[in-house]
């Protein structure tokens, strides 16, 4: 077995030749980037004051434009809304909420204000349930057109259940 040659007091090289070749190709390279960065943010700057000159000119043109232009995009959205607002949703809600019955679950109510359209999805017990709610939903004044679009039936569990959809219109009263 060969002895260890343990030197603590034993000087290293400083560098070797590639080490300093490095060395000298990294600083040459940290020059050049940051030369490319001052001209860059001088560009930067350059941009910056002739965007600050033409600000205010932008500025007037676009108020010159809107002083000519009227305010009818705002007026029709208020217009739109404003009739949105005056229909009678809560009738319409309560109407289909009164009319349902203990065997009929309603899962979604959509509604298209423009058409003054309903969809109503749920879920009955049995087909007769969902009929029956159909049929109590015609009987309203205030719903004109109802009519069953679908169903199916699913089995959950032990139990059948039938899931169904109607359109249905409504009138002001």
């Amino acid at each position: 077995m060969h002895a260890l040659a343990i030197n603590f007091v034993q000087r290293r090289r400083i560098a070797s030749p590639l080490g300093l070749f490095l060395l000298v190709a990294g600083i040459a390279a940290m020059g050049v980037v940051g030369l490319d960065y001052v001209d860059a943010r001088d560009e930067l700057d350059r941009v910056a004051l002739r965007q600050a000159r033409l600000k205010p000119t932008v500025a007037t043109a676009r108020q010159l434009t809107a002083a000519a232009t009227p305010v009818r995009a705002d007026a029709k959205a208020m217009d739109i809304a404003a009739a949105q607002l005056s229909l009678p949703w809560d009738a319409v809600l309560r109407e289909v909420e009164s009319r349902a019955n203990p065997a009929v679950a309603l899962l979604s109510i959509e509604a298209q204000a423009q058409a003054r359209t309903l969809r109503i999805s749920g879920e009955a017990k049995t087909m007769a349930d969902a009929v029956a709610y159909v049929s109590h939903l015609r009987e309203s004044p205030l719903l004109t057109a109802v009519y069953l679009s679908g169903h199916d039936e699913k089995q959950a569990g032990a139990v059948t259940v039938v899931q169904f959809s109607l359109d249905a219109k409504w009138s002001s009263l």
